[in-house]
């Protein structure tokens, strides 16, 4: 996970940066090293695959 400038990531699919409000963390349940932050058009497109879980709100990650 990229974080930028304490309040925003960068998508790990189109790697467009987004404040922490609007993107959502995709994490494998049997892995939690495994993470990756999707903004909603790329979460849209991606879906939550079966043994991944979904953090919608990660703004306690900013500053």
């Amino acid at each position: 996970m990229k974080i930028v400038d304490g309040d925003k990531a960068e998508c790990a699919r189109c790697e467009s940066i987004f404040p922490l409000e609007s993107v959502s963390l995709l994490e494998k349940d049997t892995n939690r090293d495994y993470e990756r932050v999707l903004c909603e058009a790329c979460l849209s497109a991606v879906g939550v695959p079966r043994g991944y879980s979904l953090r919608r709100d990660i703004t306690h990650l900013g500053r």
